[in-house]
């Protein structure tokens, strides 16, 4: 009987080339899925960078006309998503830190102070960061889109609050030679100007910040800061009745601390004499990552960095 015998040296050996190209492979894989994972929880989490709740800094006003052309009009920029039913309020009533303290004029029973207050109510669908919209705008005028309240009591419950209450919703109406106005939200619906509301972004054109004393006087309201979440203009000096933010002066993406610092300095406008209304428009902001999605991202690299310990066979 003839045979082949193989020395004990000769004997067939497992094939390690190939196992460890297999194994190779296997964790090539369950490290790209892992990846792929990372990046898709690092996209829902810049879809969900934004609170409900806005603070200072999460809109800025961009636009001003007092030209008496028609209505007077200006521009909000969101720096932020915006959830839909937010409602944002606007005011041209001066705020007043010292003596008779908050806006002018506004009491328990004088909900609109001594000018005028307005709202702006977020669409269904939300308002994404990079949106402008004016207060004189077409293509925010239903529930679905947003739309702004001019008319109506801004205290309406039924029945009638004791003792009386007045004050109605009506365009702010704004003056060349002196004017201020505030962006803010309220946890107050029936009495917003008086309690509950958090300043979320300043305009002035008259070059300094002093008590609310007239329609032309101001202070900044609380938790606002100059050159941030305040914008301060010298357009009042010389009657000019228009100021726009220069979007056209920056290209590309840029984040909400870099905008609201751009929007904050003054060189960045154009004052003038023109009568065009304020405008909507669109700009691009860089998202910010939301704290969960911040904490899925540590956890999913802790995850990787375990998988790539178990594949070495580190302990």
């Amino acid at each position: 009987m003839c045979g082949v015998y193989l020395k004990r040296s000769e004997k067939l050996k497992p094939n390690n080339k190939h196992r460890n190209k297999h194994t190779k492979k296997i964790r090539k894989n369950k490290m790209k899925k892992i990846l792929n994972l990372i990046a898709l929880l690092g996209l829902v989490g810049l879809g969900q960078a934004n609170a409900a709740t806005l603070a200072a800094g999460d809109i800025a006003i961009v636009a001003f006309q007092a030209s008496g052309v028609g209505t007077d009009s200006f521009s909000f920029a969101t720096l932020k998503d915006v959830d839909a039913g937010t409602v944002i309020y606007f005011t041209d009533n001066g705020y007043s830190a010292s003596g008779t303290v908050g806006f002018r004029g506004v009491t328990a029973t004088d909900n609109d102070g001594n000018e005028n207050l307005n709202k702006f109510t977020v669409g269904s669908s939300g308002l994404l960061a990079g949106k402008i919209v004016s207060s004189k705008s077409t293509a925010y005028t239903t529930a679905a889109t947003g739309m702004w309240t001019l008319t109506g009591l801004v205290n309406s419950t039924t029945p009638a609050p004791v003792p009386a209450q007045s004050g109605s919703f009506v365009s702010l109406a704004f003056s060349a030679s002196g004017e201020q106005f505030t962006a803010f939200t309220s946890t107050n619906q029936n009495q917003p100007l008086l309690s509950g509301f958090t300043a979320l972004y300043g305009f002035d054109n008259t070059n300094a910040y002093e008590a609310s004393t007239s329609s032309s006087t101001g202070e900044l309201a609380p938790g606002l800061v100059q050159g941030t979440t305040a914008v301060l203009l010298n357009g009042a000096a010389a009657g000019q009745n228009y100021a726009n933010f220069n979007f056209g002066a920056f290209t590309g993406s840029a984040d909400q601390a870099t905008w609201l610092t751009r929007i904050g300095t003054a060189s960045n406008w154009t004052l003038g004499s023109a009568t065009t209304d304020a405008a909507d428009g669109t700009f691009s902001v860089v998202p910010e990552p939301s704290a969960q999605a911040l904490l899925g991202l540590g956890m999913v690299a802790l995850v990787a960095v375990r998988a790539l310990r178990r594949g070495r066979g580190d302990s």
